[in-house]
């Protein structure tokens, strides 16, 4: 579980801001907060993973908040939410460690994209082991494009079964009717799955199938 804390002044952007989040799961939500000792009151009690800062605050500004954090050695991943779109609060920003940058309006598609970025990130590096060049370029990449995908995976195929599964995201599939349903072999689907598994977008729990042979379930975290 991801523990997100929205920090915004405005309680109808807030309040999207928090309707957004509830539609992606995996996600805990807390605040929304406005002033620095709060922020960090929470931070404290609830090991929050990132934050969701507005620019213009009250009392201090977004970046001065940011700024301060940083210097009191708080390091929880920070995406910037702002009207503001000037190249040097941009500039100020990414020097300070924020990983994304939402000039509003925008839209949910844009929203979930900074998030399930950031949850590959988050995911990757929860990891005990060590990790590869190939899964650092997928973290630190602003884009997820087919280079970054493992070997013998195409964006187009993955993009069909992710679509696919939020469709139902309710329901547990297993390889046998996720194949059945997207007309793609059982070996490719499995593939796609293990990739998705390894990003924390599925969680896999192995039963007993009907004929006696493991089978693997899928539970949904996109």
């Amino acid at each position: 579980m991801i523990k997100v804390l929205i920090v915004e002044d405005d309680p109808m952007v807030a309040l999207i801001n928090k309707t957004y989040l509830e539609k992606i799961q995996g996600i805990k939500v807390f605040g929304p907060e406005i002033y620095e000792n709060e922020i960090i009151d929470v931070i404290e009690k609830e090991e929050i993973d990132l934050i969701l800062l507005d620019v213009f605050l009250p009392y201090k500004s977004g970046i001065e908040i940011l700024k301060s954090l940083r210097g009191k050695k708080y390091l929880q991943d920070i995406i910037m939410i702002t009207a503001a779109n000037s190249v040097e609060e941009l500039k100020m920003a990414y020097a300070y460690g924020v990983i994304d940058y939402l000039i509003k309006p925008f839209e949910f598609k844009r929203f979930e994209e900074a998030i399930n970025k950031y949850k590959i990130k988050h995911n990757m590096l929860s990891k005990e082991d060590k990790i590869t060049q190939k899964e650092l370029d997928s973290v630190f990449s602003n884009n997820t494009n087919e280079a970054l995908l493992p070997k013998g995976l195409n964006k187009r195929t993955l993009d069909k079964i992710i679509n696919f599964l939020k469709e139902s995201d309710n329901k547990i599939w297993t390889l046998r009717e996720i194949s059945y349903e997207l007309s793609i072999s059982n070996v490719t689907i499995k593939k796609y799955m293990d990739y998705l598994e390894s990003i924390g977008s599925v969680w896999v729990e192995m039963n007993m199938g009907n004929i006696g042979r493991p089978e693997m379930k899928y539970y949904i975290n996109l």
